[in-house]
């Protein structure tokens, strides 16, 4: 089986600068997808993903917000799960994740 890629299709800035944005992404995606998990990394996404692949098969997995900050990052997942909580795979609202205070942290969204 081949490798899965993560794909990037990322905004940057404060949360209230990218908050409408990032929130109609995750509509599209819920149009076009039956399963989908918002996540939260400090780590290389790519080994994030190959992580999430050992327990569910996803179809993709798309950074969509980076930033240096891990406030935003845990705000912008925070924000982005409690809107759309009842329609993911979520099983608890954001936060518990490794996050970078010296590099770079990435939101993402699974989906299958």
């Amino acid at each position: 089986m081949a490798s899965k890629t993560v794909e990037y299709n990322e905004v940057s800035g404060s949360p209230n600068n990218v908050i409408e944005t990032l929130n109609r992404k995750i509509g599209q995606y819920k149009a076009n997808y039956t399963k989908i998990k918002i996540g939260i990394t400090g780590r290389n996404p790519q080994h994030r993903f190959n992580e999430h692949l050992k327990n569910i098969n996803w179809t993709r997995m798309v950074v969509i917000y980076e930033t240096s900050s891990h406030n935003f990052a845990n705000t912008i997942e925070n924000w982005l799960v409690d809107q759309h909580f009842d329609e993911l795979l979520n099983q608890k609202q954001g936060g518990g994740s490794e996050l970078s205070y010296d590099g770079q942290n990435y939101v993402y969204v699974l989906m299958k």
